[in-house]
């Protein structure tokens, strides 16, 4: 489903035309970021008479999906998704709202959202939307200087935010939403996104053998480290979402409401391994890792625009995949969840890696996400 977006087929000379198509573009951008963040009820129905698909947003049924899905089970901020810790906030957060104000988009500050964050889902599509804006208005004064300029700040902005993880979240969002009418508003976003990465083609500003490193399979892991990992999708390149974990506590007949939140991980892995049944709990996720990394991998080849990013994050779930799959054959070590987290930097941080694990010592290597 599109949300007023229009290829148009006037004179692609004609400054006036690429500032409407911009306008376009900006509209649709801004108003499925608000539909992330307002409140559905009949005065959001109201203002959606012209979108019928749409209208279903100001249902009852809504609201209770509305608080449900996007402020329980799948918060879509982008430290969440981007963080090694996947925890709202901290430095991923910060650089978004630095972001914010080099381009001049003060939203975040406004009280007006039921946002969190500055790194929320519908604060970057406005902020996406403000650039794409000031794009039109660069066309309808005229100023080809300008506009050029900004469609490299949109660019830039999709390759270090909204290419980086938005679909990622999208992923997790439908697979949340299940009937809800927010499927239809979802499937719109993905849309856009698609839409925009087609037109911008943001290539990450980094190159191919800084974003796709090698990662270094872990050999061992105790209960703690093991659910750090699996919910960092930054780590482990997957959403382990309540769902995911329910299947593997089912299949061990361990108790998984509903209500409780992802953070209880880790007393379910350890309740497993001291029953020994880790290679049955862990069995589902290792599949999820392997089916998240191929639907990555297709979206590699059909999004070229952003083909190294979908690579990074195919590398990431196939390493998850062949971890969990270790993991499966051998018991897990509470003594491994003991470690230091220490932070190298300098001009040859290679050679201090080395001198580490020369010395005995394991390494696990945490890469900052693309400035």
């Amino acid at each position: 489903m599109t949300v007023g977006i229009e290829s148009g087929g006037s004179d692609p000379a004609d400054l006036a035309d690429l500032g409407a198509r911009a306008r376009r573009r900006a509209s649709a951008a801004a108003l499925c970021g608000w539909l992330l963040m307002a409140e559905p009820g009949p005065e959001l129905a109201d203002q959606l008479g012209t979108l019928p698909s749409l209208s279903a947003l100001g249902t009852p049924d809504a609201a209770v999906d509305f608080e449900r899905i996007l402020l329980r089970e799948v918060p879509p901020y982008e430290s969440i998704f981007c963080s090694d810790d996947g925890r709202r906030g901290g430095p991923v957060a910060a650089r978004v709202a630095d972001t914010y104000t080099e381009i001049e988009f003060d939203e975040h500050t406004s009280g007006a959202w039921r946002a969190a964050g500055p790194d929320h889902l519908g604060l970057e599509l406005r902020a996406h939307a403000h650039l794409i804006a000031t794009e039109a208005a660069a066309w309808e004064s005229g100023r080809v200087d300008q506009a050029g300029d900004a469609v490299e700040a949109q660019r830039r902005f999709l390759a270090d935010h909204l290419a980086l993880w938005a679909e990622i979240a999208l992923d997790a969002l439908v697979e949340a939403a299940v009937d809800s009418p927010y499927l239809a508003l979802f499937d719109a976003v993905r849309e856009l996104l698609h839409q925009e990465i087609d037109l911008l083609r943001p290539a990450p500003i980094l190159d191919e053998a800084t974003l796709i490193t090698e990662a270094a399979p872990v050999t061992t892991m105790g209960p703690g480290r093991l659910a750090r990992h699996l919910l960092s999708t930054e780590r482990s390149g997957i959403w382990l979402s309540r769902r995911a974990i329910a299947t593997g506590a089912g299949r061990l007949g361990f108790p998984w409401r509903p209500m409780d939140g992802r953070a209880n991980l880790r007393a379910l892995i350890a309740a497993a391994a001291d029953a020994g049944e880790i290679p049955d709990l862990i069995e589902p996720w290792r599949d999820l890792a392997e089916r998240t990394a191929k639907r990555y991998g297709e979206r590699r080849i059909r999004q070229p625009g952003a083909a190294l990013l979908w690579a990074s994050w195919e590398q990431r779930a196939l390493v998850t995949a062949e971890l969990l799959g270790h993991l499966g054959q051998i018991a897990l070590d509470p003594d491994a969840d003991a470690e230091i987290v220490i932070r190298i930097s300098g001009a040859d941080p290679a050679h201090a890696i080395d001198l580490i694990e020369q010395a005995g010592y394991g390494v696990e290597r945490l890469t900052d996400p693309p400035q």
